[in-house]
């Protein structure tokens, strides 16, 4: 079963990806593939969302469904068709 995901990216990352996306993936899929389809559709994306051995920065905040995904296997957090996944960059301030 194949259906897309909605990508809703969030402040810095809104001015280089946009703010919604359609990404097209199979059931079964995870976090990564999601990250990796954004990046595959706007290699620009690389630098913000990737480390240097690929994988998602751990400063990115990741939402599925309005739930935050953490943890060290928040990449194979799985997402399904009809999911929303939301990135957020890094929040500073004071």
């Amino acid at each position: 079963m194949t259906g897309t995901v909605r990508v809703r990216a969030f402040a810095r990352f809104r001015e280089v990806l946009g703010d919604r996306l359609e990404i097209p993936l199979p059931a079964g899929s995870t976090v990564r593939h999601v990250v990796n389809e954004v990046v595959r559709a706007n290699p620009a994306a690389s630098a913000l969302l990737l480390d240097s051995d690929g994988h998602l920065k751990k400063s990115v905040i990741v939402m599925v469904n309005r739930e935050r995904v953490g943890g060290p296997d928040r990449e194979d957090h799985p997402v399904n068709p009809g999911d929303e996944v939301a990135l957020y960059p890094p929040v500073a301030g004071g």
